[in-house]
């Protein structure tokens, strides 16, 4: 009974952050690249999908029969926070299985587990088809419990089914299957010395390869298929093993996966653990961590998101050994402390130093290095009582600390100003009759047109001698978006003076601020920049 109110408790706290929080523009290009797919019509010749290791989102849009961009990008936000409730619906019922012989404090740290974990809050406000994956993946989860409980082959059947269509929303949610089987396997032993003679060790090899031929008929369902999925792979390993690191980057995407109480807790979990020899839940995380041992980490939530449910196993026995009252109290405080009270840094960036951007000038012209490593310079730290400084991530902005106050209003009041500036952006393009030229080919500026009653009849990758050239069209405007082969053409006085040659005035729209600054500071008079993410560009005369 107590874990149906952790229920309510979860219900009541997704209506609050719906309230407070969501808001339905688009926090990367990516998210509008997924939609634009279906506003031209699902055409893959025409607007390929972002990603096939998406597929099964692209067949669900499919369903609504729609190229309305508002309602597509409404719909898929509201989906991925719903989805975000049932992640933590679904882990609660895992967790009480596996501690139903010792449920002491459990209910209270699945009350606080959003607080210990921020981001199963903060990674569903935008279209983010990993959490709808995973959701579902989990809901397998529960009824593979369910199975060992009453042994009907229809909760089984049901149990793969969900796994497949859940894997097939972002393929590499597939390596939870190790997760699956660790859970099947180590959960019905008695010790680890049992673990070789019980019959679900052996049952496991008999059930789990129809996890996995699941994983590939839903993929096929959806559009791709065995080849894909290798293709995938290695483009994956390649575009990973070429991109270029940023540490800073890297502690941005990771920030609210690693609070002061998530690292306590582990810490105290391992020690428990071992000194207890409770060894199941740390052969549980090892045996789920296999694949990245040979496919590599990437240290963000969405990557290592198969590792929530065996880290947080963990996290909850590190939460069950605090017996001491003011111990207990003092692990509440660090529980909370990061979400009243942020870090904000002053810096030469456009981002901070407060949960923002905003239009700065920077010296730093070095048109070969976009790498934030290389060119920050912070001059000042201090903690607040609200919002820590924003930092910028592949899956939009991150706060370092200070939640609760980008959970009020910060969040919202980000993406609000993100969206001005693009409708700003456009709006100017239309009322002065010029290009729009972009760094790099994200949707941003398209799904904009969209929204605004534009349409086009060029193709994604349509090129001219320059790179990607697209013309946008409504019943008296045309708007044109150039993207030049490499963003350090932007730099390149000759080049760009031969395109101003053409055009007189251009505006340039980046989804990175540093390129913006370092634009400021390479063409000096001739670039105005209106804000953090857009300027003018003008024939020098």
């Amino acid at each position: 009974m107590k874990i149906k109110r952790v229920y309510l408790y979860y219900l009541f706290l997704f209506v609050i952050v719906g309230l407070l929080t969501l808001n339905f523009n688009y926090v990367e290009g990516d998210d509008a690249r997924t939609i634009l797919y279906h506003v031209f019509g699902r055409d893959v010749s025409f607007q390929p999908p972002y990603s096939p290791y998406h597929s099964m989102i692209d067949t669900l849009l499919a369903v609504i029969q729609t190229t309305n961009e508002t309602t597509l990008r409404i719909f898929s936000i509201s989906l991925t926070f719903i989805s975000s409730f049932f992640v933590l619906v679904f882990m609660a019922k895992i967790f009480e299985r596996a501690f139903k012989t010792d449920m002491k404090g459990l209910v209270l740290f699945l009350i606080v587990l959003p607080f210990i974990i921020p981001e199963t809050l903060l990674s569903g406000l935008f279209i983010n088809p990993t959490n709808i994956s995973f959701a579902l993946i989990l809901a397998s989860h529960v009824l593979l419990i369910k199975y060992e409980e009453n042994q009907s082959i229809i909760t089984l059947i049901f149990s793969v089914l969900l796994f497949g269509l859940g894997v097939s929303f972002r393929w590499s949610n597939g390596f939870y299957l190790f997760v699956l089987y660790g859970y099947y396997v180590l959960y019905n032993v008695e010790s680890i010395k049992d673990m070789f003679k019980l019959k679900s060790l052996k049952m496991g090899f008999i059930i789990f390869p129809f996890y996995i031929l699941s994983v590939v008929i839903w993929i096929q369902i959806s559009g791709y298929s065995v080849k894909d999925i290798i293709d995938v792979y290695l483009y994956g390993s390649s575009y990973i093993e070429d991109k270029e690191f940023s540490l800073l980057s890297s502690l941005a995407s990771m920030i609210s996966f690693s609070t002061p109480a998530f690292l306590v807790l582990l810490v105290f979990g391992i020690y428990h653990c071992l000194k207890k020899k409770i060894y199941i839940p740390l052969l549980l995380l090892v045996f789920s961590s296999l694949p990245y041992v040979f496919l590599g980490m990437v240290p963000m939530y969405k990557y290592l998101i198969t590792l929530v449910v065996p880290l947080v196993v963990i996290l909850i026995y590190g939460y069950k050994i605090i017996t001491n009252r003011n111990l207990k109290i003092a692990v509440i405080v660090i529980v909370f402390l990061p979400w009243i009270f942020g870090l904000q840094v002053k810096n030469n960036t456009a981002w901070g130093p407060g949960f923002e951007v905003r239009a700065i000038e920077n010296n730093a012209i070095d048109a070969n290095n976009f790498n934030p490593d290389k060119s920050t310079s912070i001059s000042d730290v201090s903690v607040v009582f609200g919002s820590g400084m924003a930092m910028p991530t592949s899956e939009g902005p991150r706060p370092l600390f200070g939640f609760g106050g980008v959970m009020l209003s910060g969040w919202n009041q980000f993406l609000k100003d993100n969206n001005n500036e693009r409708e700003s952006a456009v709006n100017y393009a239309i009322e002065n009759n010029c290009n729009i030229l972009q760094d790099v080919n994200h949707s941003f500026i398209a799904s904009k047109l969209c929204e605004l009653g534009f349409t086009t009849k060029d193709r994604l990758n349509a090129s001219n001698e320059l790179g990607v050239h697209r013309t946008f069209s409504n019943i008296d405007t045309r708007i044109s978006i150039d993207v030049l082969e490499n963003k350090k053409a932007l730099f390149n006085n000759e080049l760009m003076n031969s395109y101003l040659s053409k055009n007189q005035k251009v505006v340039v729209y980046s989804s990175y601020t540093n390129i913006i600054t370092k634009l400021k500071s390479k063409y000096g008079d001739q670039f105005k920049q209106q804000g953090a993410f857009w300027g003018i560009l003008i024939l020098n005369n």
